[in-house]
């Protein structure tokens, strides 16, 4: 007998309401369950948003020209490696802006290597891939790896970064054959008229089929983000702010100071971001109990809101690079802790997701996440290793009571279908597959699945031990999960 069945009258909505829709043709891409784009109907089922855990690995900027005041972190991986670009100032010690870089091979162990290529202090002894050039200052620094199939050999690596001076500020384009090395692709800026202190990101996106920039602006005098479009890196055109559904995206009270948008690397049609969140309180009754309140009154003394001003970060997705949905939940918040993390600049995430080995005994691979912490305090600026489940952003979740989910009519191509599922020891997955219409696929019951428990990536369903579903291939369906005390992350048929 089924975990949860529907009343008829229920039923018949259901299936009137879901048929009505056109199915959604999402192919062999994997498909996250960050949103409700696949889903028509939960009953006992919420999307649940996951925090990433925190580790003990951390990189500690010591080196006099890194200052105390590290952020605007871009992670970019070439295949081989790892590549960390940050702005290194010291907003307390005086340390001039520059771009600083660490690279890896693993995604959790950096070095910083002497670079050689600007004198600090009497020494070319340095890792600073980049200071003040012409006649313009830098403020950031934001590479990519270029996947445009045009892009010239010699310009495999390109980045945009926020540059000012006399005349001249505004978001200049640089390219590089090997991450190190950059020059400017225009004297002049390449895009102008708009805030730009921030972390500005762009990226060649397969599913725009164009160079797609986000960065900041002020409107009615909070931040907010806005997108820009170019063909050639070099000519680009502002194409609006990014929207959300009423009641989500920034605020007057809760800003968004950074974007950290960037396609997931297990499906390019979607979109990923990391918003740092600013939110000044004021100087109230709870400011003197955060943590390390000596550090914060002398901040209070340079300019108040970088001592009542505190930042965490949440994620927000799209699919189409426009229109966005907010997660329910902060994704990376301060927590119980005495310094670091409650801090104006703390908690706010790199760009770039990157998948590693976990150093958990034989768990699988994870998403390794890097978060600044103390910035701007005592000369202890640092970056935290997080991590996730790969596409763990968010789930299907079901406790205790059953739950089940429909989605909307989905057409695919493969063959079997993947999971990426984890229950308890007494919860259980069942999976249905239904015409648009609503009605059961002989052999695809869910009386005739698989019980599905455990925790895998990987877990192809079945039915009665077959796991081939080509014959369905092509032809909208509709799939229902039956689910206790279980997660359902993602899911994709494999070919």
């Amino acid at each position: 007998m089924r975990t949860l069945l529907f009343s008829l009258i229920g039923w018949m909505c259901l299936t009137i309401a879901v048929s009505a829709g056109e199915p959604i043709n999402i192919g062999s891409l994997r498909q996250l369950f960050i949103d409700d784009y696949l889903v028509a109907k939960m009953d006992n089922v919420v999307l649940r948003v996951h925090q990433p855990e925190r580790q003990e690995q951390f990189i500690h900027f010591s080196s006099p020209w890194e200052g105390d005041s590290n952020g605007y972190f871009t992670i970019m991986f070439d295949g081989e490696t790892y590549h960390m670009y940050f702005h290194a100032w010291g907003q307390t010690t005086a340390v001039p802006l520059s771009i600083a870089y660490y690279r890896s091979k693993d995604g959790i162990h950096w070095e910083s290597p002497s670079l050689g290529l600007y004198e600090v202090q009497g020494s070319w002894e340095n890792n600073i891939v980049m200071w003040d050039f012409q006649d313009v200052k830098s403020h950031d620094l934001n590479p990519f790896v270029d996947t445009n199939p045009h892009a010239k050999p010699e310009e495999r690596f390109k980045a945009v970064g926020f540059f000012y001076g006399t005349g001249n500020s505004g978001i200049y384009a640089f390219a590089s054959d090997d991450a190190v090395h950059w020059k400017p692709m225009s004297e002049k800026p390449v895009f102008t008229g708009w805030a730009f202190d921030t972390q500005n990101i762009a990226f060649w996106s397969e599913m725009e089929d164009q160079y797609i920039m986000f960065y900041r602006h002020f409107r009615d005098g909070f931040r907010v983000i806005r997108r820009a479009i170019s063909d050639d890196f070099l000519n680009w055109k502002d194409d609006g702010e990014i929207m959300f559904p009423e009641g989500q995206g920034p605020t007057k009270e809760v800003q968004f100071y950074t974007n950290q948008i960037q396609p997931y690397y297990r499906n390019p049609n979607l979109y990923i971001g990391f918003p740092a969140r600013y939110v000044d309180h004021g100087i109230t009754v709870s400011t003197p109990l955060l943590p390390e309140w000596d550090e914060r009154q002398k901040s209070i003394k340079r300019e108040q809101r970088l001592g009542t001003t505190v930042t965490d970060s949440i994620f927000i997705t799209s699919r189409d690079g426009r229109h966005f949905t907010q997660s329910n939940d902060v994704f990376v918040k301060p927590g119980l802790r005495i310094k670091h993390n409650w801090f104006y600049g703390d908690n706010y995430l790199a760009w770039g997701l990157i998948e590693t080995d976990s150093l958990n005994d034989d768990s699988p691979r994870e998403l390794s996440i890097w978060s600044v912490e103390s910035y701007q305090t005592d000369n202890d600026s640092r970056l935290r290793r997080y991590t996730l489940r790969i596409d763990g952003f968010c789930s299907l979740h079901a406790e205790s009571m059953a739950g089940e989910v429909v989605s909307k009519p989905l057409v695919f191509e493969g063959k079997e279908l993947s999971l990426n599922a984890s229950t308890s020891a007494a919860g259980t997955i069942r999976v249905e597959v239904c015409d648009d219409q609503g009605k059961v696929i002989p052999g695809f019951s869910a009386e005739d699945c698989d019980l599905i428990y455990g925790d895998s990536l990987d877990r192809r369903v079945s039915w009665k031990g077959n796991t081939d579903m080509e014959s369905l291939a092509g032809q909208p369906v509709l799939l229902r999960f039956f689910l206790k005390e279980a997660d359902i992350y993602s899911l994709q048929w494999c070919k």
